[in-house]
């Protein structure tokens, strides 16, 4: 496949959380680690060089890719982490944000923390875009492991966002993401686990009850501002103009 496997003196597969691709830990004739990952569907991939990433070492059309390997333990293993560590996760994320990209799938298994950095793996898709879509999305993982951003991530971020614009960036990431394929492509994919399809199920139902919640809120708010002023939304109207002729 590649040249550099030809000189490798151990590939072993590699354990991992991931749901899309095929990983092999392989250890090079020159005693480097490299992680080779094989995507279950073929794809294109990114032909720049992104700032943190991990060193690509070879690639292929059909998006097999060697790349370095990370040392240290997954954030979704690693929790719960230091301020330190948060803060690291933090300018790992100012670093793409700052240059106009955004990694475009930050799962908990996509950050390898250790004793003195954060790095984002699996570049499978960068774009641009809008950086509160990608840390709302990093919000919505986080509640799926049963935690939230502490002050220490805004802290290495840099600055801190208004919390109601990201809640509604996070309320129609949430809403999009219920509505993808990827559900049913988990659900069908003979090579995931039941462990990983049992996972995934969770996550969705996680998913419409955080939803609903928020919907509920602000459903709930409205009537509160309804009481308050002590009118109807009918009757606030009932004195105005049609805003349009028959």
């Amino acid at each position: 496949m590649f040249p550099l496997l030809e000189t490798a003196v151990r590939v072993e597969p590699l354990e991992g959380e991931g749901l899309t691709n095929v990983l092999h830990l392989v250890t090079l004739a020159d005693g480097r680690k490299a992680v080779l990952r094989q995507p279950k569907v073929a794809r294109d991939l990114p032909k720049f060089v992104v700032p943190g990433a991990p060193r690509v070492l070879a690639q292929n059309a059909r998006g097999d890719v060697l790349v370095e390997y990370v040392e240290g333990r997954t954030l979704a293993d690693a929790l719960p982490v230091s301020d330190e560590v948060w803060a690291r996760i933090g300018r790992a994320f100012r670093v793409i944000h700052q240059i106009g990209l955004l990694h475009n799938d930050v799962n908990l298994h996509n950050i390898i923390v250790s004793e003195h950095r954060a790095t984002l793996i699996d570049w499978d898709g960068p774009s641009q875009g809008n950086p509160l879509d990608e840390l709302a999305a990093f919000e919505e993982h986080l509640y799926l492991h049963g935690t939230a951003l502490p002050q220490a991530f805004w802290t290495g971020y840099g600055t801190k966002p208004d919390p109601n614009l990201l809640r509604l960036h996070r309320i129609a990431g949430c809403i999009g993401w219920l509505a993808s394929e990827d559900w049913r492509e988990w659900a069908e994919d003979d090579q995931l686990s039941q462990e990983k399809k049992d996972r995934v199920r969770n996550w969705r139902r996680l998913l419409a009850k955080w939803l609903a919640d928020q919907l509920r809120t602000d459903l709930l708010a409205a009537e509160v501002a309804v009481l308050q002023h002590g009118q109807r939304p009918e009757d606030r109207h009932e004195h105005r103009r049609p805003q349009h002729s028959q």
